[in-house]
């Protein structure tokens, strides 16, 4: 919110300065109807900054810098009630347990009042983080946080972690743990979206229905990076019709345990496929779209970090005149992207660890 109004000066040496970028406003006032053809910073600053500007404006504006660089990370969890036939409501049961910890001060959090409605919780919290060899005057600093869960079921939740960094996050957890105590008799169980779970093949299928994913947006345009590692499997495991091509690449492989690959139209790379058929697999990867609604590209990345599954804005790209420039996205737009990708993630997950079930149980029905 804007509380003290900034003058048309100020505005065009912030343009001119490039502390907002030029075609970011461009695009901005483009959308208000007023079209510039301005090619640099100085002249852009000296065509707009008598043009007069509201509070809501100047509030988009700001909201401009204030994204510069800012990119939405986050990492999901689920929870769902121990009894699936119970009538409580999970989302009060959360409300409860965060009102709980908020008026104790749980490890120094702060924890603003949980805001629910029929379908969603969502909270605000923050915490102190000492910055060892710091300046006294900036020896500390306040860490944010937000938190959504939302119900995916009547007895199900996802929770949507929102943090700067994975230490940020990791505190979230901690609480979220604490309320979900199975020695404290909790209601509520956390169900993690661990692709260590799956089997050495669904971990790349995994990766590979997310590429397949339809989303009504955006358009998969190419998978830009990618993290294979050495799986469990055992050579007996490879396919025969593999042995010779295996033979070919393993002294490629010899000694790798985990690669990093960045570049454009990774799945289909052979370093990657000899990789798969040699008894490695997917750990990460990171797809770029194209925006099909507005002219505009981004990064996502997708990945698992020990039980948690995250998915992160990496970069994104908006058009001006015909060429790309990178620009983080409004928050609204970013936090879009987000909860697709998480409800995207979620569901391929429930998908896999479910054919997995019925695997094992037709397995074990078999005649010995």
């Amino acid at each position: 919110m804007v509380t003290e109004y900034t003058d048309c000066a100020e505005l065009m040496r912030l343009v001119m300065d490039q502390k907002i970028k030029p075609s970011a406003v461009k695009k901005y006032l483009r959308k208000q109807g007023i079209v510039f053809t301005a090619t640099n910073a100085k002249t852009l600053a000296e065509d707009i900054y008598t043009i007069f500007l509201g509070g809501q404006e100047m509030t988009n504006i700001t909201q401009m810098i204030v994204n510069e660089g800012n990119y939405e990370k986050s990492t999901l969890i689920n929870a769902k009630l121990k009894d699936p036939l119970s009538d409580a409501d999970i989302l009060d049961i959360f409300a409860d347990k965060f009102n709980t910890y908020r008026s104790s001060r749980y490890r120094g959090y702060v924890i603003e009042q949980p805001l629910k409605s029929e379908s969603e919780l969502t909270v605000n919290m923050s915490y102190k983080r000492k910055l060892p060899g710091k300046n006294k005057l900036i020896q500390e600093e306040t860490r944010y946080i937000h938190v959504s869960i939302r119900k995916t079921n009547k007895s199900e939740v996802a929770i949507d972690i929102r943090q700067p960094s994975s230490i940020d996050a990791q505190k979230a957890l901690e609480l979220l743990q604490a309320m979900t105590d199975p020695t404290e008799d909790s209601e509520v169980a956390l169900a993690y979206v661990d692709l260590d779970f799956l089997t050495d093949k669904n971990k790349v299928d995994f990766y590979d229905r997310l590429s397949a994913y339809s989303f009504s947006n955006w358009r998969l345009k190419t998978v830009v990076g990618i993290t294979v590692k050495r799986a469990t499997t055992s050579e007996d495991d490879i396919g025969e019709d593999d042995s010779e091509n295996n033979e070919s690449i393993s002294g490629v492989l010899a000694g790798i345990s985990q690669a990093v690959l960045n570049g454009n139209g990774l799945r289909s790379n052979e370093f990657v496929q000899n990789s798969i058929r040699q008894g490695y697999y997917i750990s990460s990867m990171k797809y770029r779209y194209i925006c099909t609604q507005e002219a505009g590209e981004f990064v996502v990345a997708i990945n698992s970090k020990g039980e948690n599954l995250r998915v992160d804005i990496e970069k994104s790209y908006s058009d001006d005149d015909g060429k790309l420039y990178i620009q983080p996205f409004p928050k609204a737009l970013q936090d879009e992207i987000i909860r697709a990708f998480q409800k995207a993630t979620n569901e391929i997950f429930s998908s896999l660890t479910e054919e997995q079930k019925n695997i094992s149980v037709k397995n074990a029905n078999l005649p010995t």
